[in-house]
């Protein structure tokens, strides 16, 4: 039977559903908003048809600090000489950043890169979701990495790279581009790469429990092994398949190829490498022993594969800015300085193995005209939204696509030859303690630098180098900012401007008795640390070195010695950055010396030249 409604009661219905709706209304506007459009997905950012928009607002004094950690002094370069690049190197900030229109409020942003791509004018940038509140506003995705493309000037390296990768059946970051907006500052486009973490070892292996490295300068050998880094909890935890792969391949001698392939995926790893040989990428695992990833597959029996990263130097056909250094050109159809690829030549039957699978990646993935279709596309997608500084959009691509045009020949010429000789594995970089030194100290602060420091403040040093106790005269030390330095040639669009705030250093000079060369020692203490006394003491880096008087006008010429790295524990009883304020406090650490890697040792990497030894037929 049907009813009626009394007035009443519908006047009362009505008021509890206005009352709802208020309250309703009010509630969800008092939520806070992961994002304004919570459904977007990992695909949606990686569309190769379409130039994200990205949008991000921050105070901009905290901008201003972020492009004061991208400038070149703070490249981490002492980490090539064997030092530790400083975890406090890059701040995070908050910000709110909007990706084509979607609003993602309360984001953590720092600057990322290592010398070459640090740039304050336009710097690269990494964005994390959930770095200030618990958020996923993108599903498949915790963060972007938003690359500036200082040394990838076609554009189109980095995104080959991974898509040749991937297509080889490696797994392989994604790429797409993005026009980037600071503050209402355009600076340009930018390659929006994925991060290889969690949610890339997921999608890829189905787990991300494995071991997980992250290789820069750095290789799988018993000295050297620690300096790959761990990028989960539980490779920090256990190290245990790195370092019995890095024992495997200490030397040729006991090389045991069968034990090897319990712990890396052969057959994945031979792709990988030729696949690096492939796309010219000199500064990757097996040419330059940096930019790769090796992850520990739970689901086949723990054996490393190996990923490439940092493609913003590949399609190159050069051997780096240290090729000049090398003796010969050295071959195009393999790389062999990295330890796991050169012991795995010299074995018997990967050779035979390595052709096979290079004369497979040209049949099947190298494609000449989908490449240069994939280069003339982004042309088109990026040419009219170039910042003023990417002027060499033209020719970054020409020389990119030579390199395309000439590859297969280039290769196939030497794979008729073959097997090619290669020379030894280099040795990665890595420490040996040479001496120690301990002592105490009294000075004040001075904001101009000093040159010269001999005979200034109160200090005494026990130092001891190769087990020799060292002798010094005119002992002198001063607290004073660090020099600011840039590697290298300055490129063009680099910023001349906003320097990076300079860490506060301890310098010590003295004059070696035994043969009257000026000992120079100084400590570099990161800027929070140094504001304080610390009675349970602080951690420093620094550097030793021996200069001849005679050749002091050359800087390089005058070394006495090649610059040794110092760590150790430094105690501050004072501490301030005012003009004249007293710095007292005492160190004690070790002198270290850093062997192999690009500056030492051994350095041939093949070809045809006299006294190479040309590996049998194998």
């Amino acid at each position: 039977m049907q009813t009626t409604a009394t007035q009443s009661d519908c006047e009362q219905t009505i008021g509890t559903g206005i009352l709802y709706v208020l309250w309703a209304s009010l509630f969800f506007n008092l939520i806070p908003c992961q994002a304004t459009a919570g459904n977007l997905k990992a695909e949606d950012l990686f569309r190769q048809d379409h130039l994200l928009d990205v949008q991000i607002k921050m105070a901009p004094e905290d901008f201003e600090k972020l492009r004061s950690q991208s400038d070149r002094s703070n490249s981490g370069m002492a980490f090539l000489f064997g030092g530790e690049i400083p975890t406090e190197r890059f701040s995070q900030f908050k910000a709110d950043v909007s990706v084509d229109g979607t609003k993602i409020k309360e984001v953590g942003i720092r600057t990322k890169g290592f010398i070459g791509s640090l740039n304050p004018d336009r710097p690269s940038l990494k964005i994390k979701f959930d770095e200030y509140r618990k958020q996923s506003p993108v599903e498949g995705l915790d963060r972007i990495t938003l690359n500036n493309n200082i040394q990838d000037e076609s554009l189109a390296s980095q995104y080959l790279t991974y898509k040749l990768f991937n297509k080889a059946g490696i797994p392989a970051p994604r790429v797409s581009f993005a026009k980037v907006t600071v503050n209402d500052e355009y600076l340009g486009v930018y390659s929006h790469v994925e991060s290889v973490r969690s949610p890339f070892l997921k999608h890829h292996f189905g787990d991300d429990s494995g071991e997980f490295y992250e290789g820069t300068i750095a290789d799988f050998y018993p000295k050297a092994v620690d300096r790959i880094e761990a990028k989960n909890k539980r490779t920090r935890k256990d190290r245990s398949r790195a370092n019995k792969l890095a024992q495997s391949l200490e030397n040729q001698e006991t090389f045991n190829l069968t034990e090897v392939e319990k712990l890396v995926n052969i057959d994945q790893f031979i792709r990988f490498w030729a696949m690096e040989n492939l796309i010219a990428f000199w500064d990757g695992y097996s040419n330059n022993q940096n930019n790769y990833f090796a992850y520990t597959n739970p689901k086949d029996k723990n054996r490393f594969h190996f990923m490439p990263w940092g493609a913003d130097g590949a399609f190159v056909d050069i051997s780096g800015p240290f090729g000049r250094m090398r003796r010969g050109e050295g071959p195009r159809a393999i790389y062999s300085q990295g330890m796991l690829n050169n012991r795995l030549y010299q074995s018997k039957g990967v050779p035979a193995r390595y052709k096979a699978v290079m004369e497979d990646l040209l049949k099947n993935v190298w494609n000449e005209s989908e490449i240069m279709e994939d280069i003339a596309r982004i042309q088109k997608l990026t040419r009219d939204h170039l910042h003023e500084k990417q002027d060499r959009l033209e020719d970054g691509t020409e020389k990119v696509t030579e390199l395309v045009r000439l590859r297969r020949s280039d290769i196939e010429k030497e794979l008729k030859d073959w097997p090619i000789e290669i020379g030894e594995a280099r040795v990665p970089l890595h420490n040996v303690q040479v001496g120690k030194l301990k002592g105490s100290f009294s000075t004040d602060w001075n904001n101009e630098r000093m040159e010269s420091v001999l005979n200034m403040g109160e200090t005494n040093i026990q130092l001891v180098l190769e087990g020799e106790t060292i002798a010094l005269k005119s002992i002198g030390m001063a607290a004073q900012p660090e020099e600011q330095r840039n590697f290298g040639r300055r490129r063009r669009g680099a910023s001349e401007n906003q320097p990076r705030e300079p860490r506060p250093t301890l310098t010590f000079q003295g004059i070696r008795e035994s043969d009257g060369y000026l000992m120079n020692i100084t400590f570099v203490v990161a800027n929070e640390d140094f504001a304080k006394s610390n009675d349970e003491g602080t951690p420093f880096q620094g550097m030793l070195m021996a200069i001849n008087p005679e050749n002091s006008g050359n800087r390089f010429g005058g070394f006495g010695m090649m610059p040794k790295s110092l760590i150790g524990k430094l105690t501050l009883k004072e501490a301030s950055r005012r003009q004249n304020a007293p710095v007292v406090g005492e160190f004690d650490g070790i002198i270290q010396e850093s062997r192999g890697g690009m500056f030492g040792g051994k350095r041939n990497r093949g070809g045809r030249g006299p006294g190479r030894g040309r590996p049998p037929e194998r």
